[in-house]
C-alpha cells in the first residue's frame, strides 16, 4: 500500500512538471491585448506617415492597436500621446494636459551582487538613455527638474558655404589683399565681413558678379528669420553668469536691450549683400539661392542639406560667436578672449513624444513613447525626406546623415562636426516654450518685419517689448513667472504654478 501511494505522488509530480514545461512553452501573452492608443501629432502632419510605418513591431509585441491623427495642441481629449514641438510644452504643462515620466523608467537597472561575488556589469540597456545628447536629455525633455516627455529629432541652424568660392586660388589672393581669410568665420563680424567680400563679385569665376550671402529676411513660416536674430542675440547676450535670456528671472523682456538691438540691426543689415529682393525671402527662398549658386553663403536649418546642392562643393559649420557679451545685471559690455558660440534651439528645442493626462492606458502610453524615443526608431526617423530632423543621440550624431546620395555635394565630415559641436555647444539656449510660447515668437515676428522696412532696430523692439508685456499680464504676471522659470530648469520653483490670473 505505501509503494502504491509512493508512486501516485511521483505521477502526479510527473504530471505536473510536464504541465509546467508545456505552461513554458505557451507564448506569452502580449502585455496590453485589446488596448487602443490615440497619439495625436501636432504641427508635424508631414510625420505621421513616418510614425504610422514604425508602429508594426510594437503592436505585434504589445497586442495594442494605434491611431495616428491630426490634432491641435488646445484639443488634446480623446488621445492618449502627444507628439509635438517643444514650444507646446509649457501650454500642456499649464492646462495639465501631460503627465511626467519616472526617470527610473528610462534608465538601466542597478548592478546586482549575489553573495560571495563582486557587483556584475550594469544590465543591458536597449533605451540608453545616456546616449540623449545632454541638451535634450536635461534641458528639452524637462520642465523643472521631471522628464516631461521624449525626444524624437531636433534642429539647429549651422551656416553653408560654397566650398569652391572658399578655395579658389584668386578669391584668396583677391580676400588676403582686402585682409580677409577664406575660411568659416568664428564671429559675426567676420560673418559680415565675407558676405560683403563675394557680393557683387565674380567669385564663382563665370563672368558675372553675383550676391554674398542668403537668409531668411521676410515673412517665415519655418521660424528660422527669427532663429537667426535670436541666435546672434545669444552669442551677445547670454551671459554666462545668467540662466535667463528673453527674460530676466522676474519675467521682464530683455527683447528690446543692445544684445537684440544689434543683433537686429546687424541681420537687417547683412539683406543689402543679398540678392534682389532678398528683404522679401523666407527660408525657402534663401536655400533655392544658395542652391542655384547665387549666393556662397547661407544661414539654414541643418537638417535641410538636401536642398543646398546641385552637386556643387557645399562645406558646413557651427554659426559664429562674438568677443563681446553684454551683462545685463551692470548694463555693460564685457569682452571674452575667444569667441563665445552658443548655441539656439528653435521649435522649443525640437519634436518630443509624451504621455496624455487624460490616458486610460498610462503604461502602454509609456511602452510606446520609450519604443518610438528608442535609438532604433529614432534612426529611421530622421531619414524620412518628407519631415527631416536631427539626431538627438550622441552615437547617430557621430554618423552625420543616413542618405549621403540625397544631399550630393555636401562634405559629411565637416556637416556632422557642426551639428555635433552646435547640440552639444558649452551653452545651449532652448527656445521658448512658455504658454503662448508662439504668441510671443508672433510678436517678435512683427518687430522684425517692421525693421526690415526701415523701423529703427530699438523702435521696433521697444514695441516687442510692450506687446510681451501685455501678453503676459493677461496670462498672468506669477503664472508665467513660474513657467519661465520652470522651463529653464535651473530655478527653484514651487510644484504647481500660481493661480490663474495671478
Amino acid at each position: 500500500m505505501l509503494r502504491a501511494r509512493v508512486w501516485a505522488v511521483l505521477a502526479l509530480a510527473l504530471v505536473g512538471c510536464g504541465e509546467k514545461e508545456r505552461a513554458a512553452d505557451r507564448p506569452a501573452e502580449p502585455p496590453f491585448k485589446g488596448k487602443k492608443l490615440v497619439v495625436g501629432v501636432i504641427g508635424a502632419n508631414e510625420l505621421i506617415p513616418a510614425l504610422r510605418s514604425q508602429q508594426g513591431e510594437w503592436s505585434a509585441s504589445s497586442g495594442a492597436e494605434v491611431e495616428f491623427r491630426e490634432a491641435k495642441a488646445a484639443e488634446v481629449d480623446g488621445l492618449d500621446v502627444l507628439v509635438f514641438p517643444g514650444e507646446e510644452l509649457g501650454g500642456f504643462i499649464d492646462r495639465s494636459a501631460i503627465v511626467s515620466l519616472p526617470e527610473s523608467k528610462f534608465l538601466p537597472p542597478a548592478p546586482t551582487e549575489k553573495p560571495g561575488e563582486s557587483a556584475s556589469s550594469e544590465a543591458p540597456d536597449a533605451f540608453n538613455f545616456r546616449d540623449i545628447a545632454p541638451a535634450y536629455r536635461d534641458q528639452v525633455a524637462k520642465y523643472g527638474k521631471e522628464i516631461q516627455a521624449l525626444p524624437l529629432g531636433g534642429s539647429c541652424l549651422v551656416l553653408a558655404y560654397r566650398r569652391d568660392a572658399f578655395e579658389n586660388a584668386t578669391n584668396q589672393a583677391e580676400a588676403k589683399a582686402a585682409g580677409i581669410t577664406l575660411e568659416p568665420p568664428k564671429t559675426w563680424e567676420e560673418l559680415d565681413a565675407l558676405a560683403k567680400f563675394f557680393h557683387n563679385r565674380d567669385w564663382e569665376r563665370t563672368g558675372k558678379p553675383k550676391a554674398g550671402i542668403a537668409l531668411a529676411w521676410g515673412a517665415d513660416t519655418e521660424g528660422i528669420a527669427n532663429t537667426i536674430v535670436l541666435s546672434r542675440a545669444a552669442a551677445l547676450g547670454q551671459h554666462r553668469d545668467q540662466y535667463s535670456f528673453l527674460f530676466s528671472d522676474r519675467m521682464e523682456p530683455r527683447i528690446a536691450t543692445p544684445p537684440f538691438v544689434e543683433a537686429l540691426d546687424t541681420i537687417v543689415a547683412l539683406a543689402k549683400f543679398g540678392p534682389p529682393e532678398a528683404k522679401k525671402f523666407d527660408a525657402a527662398a534663401a536655400r533655392e539661392a544658395f542652391r542655384t549658386g547665387a549666393v556662397p553663403l547661407l544661414i539654414d536649418r541643418a537638417e535641410m542639406l538636401t536642398k543646398w546642392s546641385e552637386g556643387k562643393p557645399v562645406g558646413t559649420s557651427p554659426l559664429p560667436g562674438s568677443l563681446r557679451i553684454y551683462n545685463p545685471d551692470r548694463k555693460n559690455w564685457e569682452t571674452v578672449s575667444r569667441p563665445f558660440v552658443p548655441a539656439y534651439l528653435p521649435h522649443g528645442g525640437g519634436w518630443l513624444v509624451g504621455v496624455a493626462s487624460k490616458s486610460a492606458n498610462r503604461d502602454a502610453a509609456i511602452d510606446f513613447i520609450q519604443y518610438y524615443a528608442g535609438p532604433d526608431i529614432t534612426n529611421r526617423l530622421r531619414s524620412e525626406a518628407a519631415f527631416p530632423m536631427l539626431a538627438t543621440r550622441n552615437a547617430q550624431l557621430g554618423q552625420g546623415f543616413t542618405n549621403p546620395r540625397a544631399a550630393s555635394g555636401v562634405d559629411a565630415r565637416p556637416w556632422a562636426d557642426a551639428v555635433s559641436r552646435s547640440i552639444n555647444a558649452v551653452r545651449v539656449v532652448v527656445g521658448l516654450r512658455i504658454p503662448e510660447a508662439d504668441g510671443y515668437l508672433a510678436d517678435l515676428t512683427t518687430g522684425r518685419l517692421a525693421a526690415f522696412n526701415g523701423q529703427p532696430a530699438a523702435e521696433a523692439l521697444k514695441k516687442v517689448e510692450d506687446a510681451w508685456t501685455a501678453r503676459t499680464k493677461t496670462l498672468g504676471t506669477e503664472r508665467q513667472t513660474w513657467h519661465y522659470r520652470r522651463s529653464l530648469n535651473s530655478f527653484v520653483t514651487g510644484s504647481q504654478p500660481p493661480a490663474r490670473g495671478k
